[in-house]
């Protein structure tokens, strides 16, 4: 009795699967750092198609997220955060170096030295 029923249930859910499955990607972003110096990092935040949406420059921090640390992986978040809405709105204001410069837990880890 069973059966019928998850098959059933697995016919009317595969086209919403299917269609969840070809949504387009959001984007990226990348980070830019001058490794000589560390003064700066630039921010570019991309579309699927590759194609540059904003560009940040973010002075006096210095990102590096290669550690894996908690803190990289909050900062990732917040880039991702910030990549949602310059997707939804491009020319609107991110204040992402705001909200970087505004923890000081990041201005400790990340902050010129």
């Amino acid at each position: 009795m069973k059966t019928p029923l998850l098959a059933a249930c697995f016919c009317l859910l595969m086209p919403a699967l299917a269609h969840a499955q070809q949504a387009p990607k959001s984007g990226y972003w990348n980070l830019e750092t001058n490794l000589t110096t560390q003064d700066y990092t630039i921010v570019r935040f991309y579309n699927d198609k590759d194609e540059l949406l904003r560009e940040e420059r973010l002075d006096a921090l210095c990102l590096n997220l290669s550690q894996g640390t908690p803190l990289c992986r909050r900062t990732a978040r917040l880039l991702n955060a910030t990549l949602a809405q310059v997707i939804q709105n491009p020319a609107g204001s991110t204040q992402l170096a705001a909200q970087l410069g505004q923890s000081r837990r990041i201005q400790r880890v990340y902050a010129v030295r």
